[in-house]
């Protein structure tokens, strides 16, 4: 007699039916459904409700991967918002954290405080000096919890102050063996590469030896190398040309950041993109990513050759009122011999109409006008009037610069060897350093906005190339081939997205007149679910409480 045993059906925590399935890989859409069960991804095909505790009803939606950002900067901010609200309700399930060489570790004594001043007001979060190494932060942000999942570049920056400070040389083979002996401990605590900064101080100071040596550490494993390359305007060929020989001479992948033409190099696309293209077919690995935003919002200080990074603000003002300086630093802007970030190209060309102040302090009366403008009002020089405004505002005053052209911007984002990112910071609307808040389209409505803008009103791209360019792609650069496709058995990181509902409420000031009406701190419309390592994090368009995300750590052999 034969016994037939009882078999209980497969239960999921989680079953999301009648969805548009978008798997990551670039492939159109299908309808179907999807099972979770713990972190993972258990089935995929035809659910039954009765399989499920929890069922979503995702009819009429896109059922994504969650979106994968490879150059943030949430280094900070994830401890002060450790929801990761901004980011999260974007659709964001990964950051990339530790870009442009600036990571929050490693410190090193006596050159603690010199690092933290690089981070500005966020610096006061290092107070309790909770770690020094790399792995003491991973370990920080684990006990601290974050809404999605945080993985970790070491940056040049850190590095190279932790060993030298502020010197404008080259380390010492004494230093430069402490730096390659910090970069090894950051890849074996988990790090997934290095990063530079090579328009910042004090990565600007470092010469192309040094960060091959570094990368020669990288590459041993098995990591990447991402660089904010040594110049974005005029001498953009010769930087992304050294960012491929740091590769072919280290070993190691190297992926270009934001790397869109600015001023200065506007229409230049086709040669940049070219030269990756070459370094390719030579059998070099290189990819590129960019943001969509054409403008950014630093202080005016932030638009002065590096070296005056090094003063205290008290110093820095101090130098600037001298006459003989104030002609010294403009002829060294103009020259551009050390060239500074984007922005700075508004300076060298004199287009002072393109900087829109933002927050003034002290003169209200100013905010919504141009450095241009403020300037024809006072019947005085623009660079004299730059300068002025910086002391006048004790450097508290902040501008938005329009230094990118959108039509660059469209030809690098339907480029098959350019993925997305923000460039940004995770925020939230309400919390510490949001009075003022800072100028952050992008932490409220990157991706959100590219769905919007480039994806259904204007078809530049596809969706299922979009949501590759968002998801697998990046997820294969970065090194986690358990996310960023959907399949049986991957990790349960997965977004919703309702199309035709779909809005960046972030959207930027320029050239909005003044008073600002729609302020850019603002959580888009249109994605309904979150869902992160198998918890919902957004449910019905409402963030949960979940602190669901992990710290992600790159395994070697």
């Amino acid at each position: 007699m034969r016994i037939r045993r009882l078999v209980s059906p497969l239960v999921l925590d989680i079953g999301i039916l009648g969805g548009r399935i978008v798997d990551g890989a670039g492939n159109p859409w299908y309808i179907g459904d999807i099972g979770v069960a713990g972190k993972k991804i258990a089935k995929m095909g035809k659910i039954d409700k009765s399989e499920c505790r929890r069922t979503i009803d995702a009819r009429g939606l896109y059922v994504c991967p969650g979106f994968i950002d490879i150059h943030t900067h949430s280094d900070i901010t994830v401890l002060i918002y450790p929801g990761c609200d901004s980011t999260l309700r974007q659709g964001v399930t990964t950051h990339l954290i530790g870009n442009c060489g600036s990571s929050a570790a490693p410190m090193r004594e006596p050159y603690v405080d010199l690092w933290k001043t690089y981070w500005g007001d966020w610096a006061g979060t290092f107070d309790k000096d909770e770690w020094k190494t790399f792995g003491e932060y991973l370990k920080v942000l684990e006990r601290s919890g974050v809404g999605h999942n945080i993985a970790a570049l070491v940056g040049h920056g850190a590095v190279r102050t932790a060993a030298l400070g502020a010197e404008r040389r080259a380390p010492n083979p004494k230093e430069l063996k402490l730096m390659k002996g910090l970069v090894d401990e950051a890849m074996r605590s988990g790090a997934f590469g290095l990063s530079t900064g090579l328009v910042y101080p004090p990565g600007s100071f470092a010469k192309t030896d040094e960060i091959v040596e570094l990368c020669k550490v990288v590459a041993k494993y098995g990591g990447m190398y991402t660089s904010h390359i040594r110049g974005e305007r005029e001498t953009i060929a010769d930087a992304i040309k050294e960012a491929i020989m740091i590769g072919e001479r280290s070993g190691v992948r190297v992926q270009i950041s934001h790397n869109c033409p600015k001023i200065g190099a506007w229409g230049r696309t086709k040669e940049t993109l070219g030269l990756v293209e070459k370094a390719r077919k030579r059998g070099l690995d290189v990819t590129v990513d960019n943001d969509v935003h054409t403008d950014l919002a630093p202080a005016l200080s932030g638009a002065l050759p590096q070296y005056l990074a090094e003063l205290k603000k008290k110093d820095m003002l101090e130098h600037i009122k001298s006459k003989s300086n104030r002609e010294r630093i403009k002829r060294e802007i103009i020259e551009d011999k050390l060239p500074a970030f984007g922005p700075s190209g508004l300076l060298k060309h004199g287009l002072f109409d393109r900087i829109f102040i933002m927050h003034c302090p002290k003169q209200k009366k100013l905010e919504g006008k141009t450095i241009d403008q403020v300037a024809r009002e006072r019947r005085k020089d623009t660079f004299e009037t730059y300068f002025d405004l910086m002391v006048e505002e004790n450097d508290d005053i902040i501008a938005i610069f329009d230094y990118i052209s959108e039509d660059d911007i469209k030809k690098l984002l339907v480029h098959p060897l350019v993925m997305v990112s923000s460039d940004c910071a995770t925020w939230a609307t309400h919390g510490p350093l949001t009075d003022p808040p800072p100028y952050e389209p992008c932490a409220f409505g990157e991706y959100p906005g590219i769905l919007e803008r480039y994806v259904r009103d204007e078809e530049l791209l596809t969706m299922q190339e979009a949501i590759r360019k968002m998801t697998s792609f990046p997820a294969q650069r970065i090194g986690l081939l358990d996310r960023g496709l959907l399949r049986p058995g991957m990790k349960a990181d997965i977004t919703m997205i309702d199309l035709d509902k779909i809005k960046d409420r972030a959207t930027n000031l320029w050239p909005h007149e003044y008073p600002f009406k729609n302020y850019p701190h603002r959580y888009p419309e249109g994605i309904p679910f979150v869902i992160v390592n198998g918890t919902v994090a957004v449910d019905k368009s409402k963030q949960t409480k979940a602190l669901a995300g992990e710290v992600l750590r790159h395994k070697w052999p």
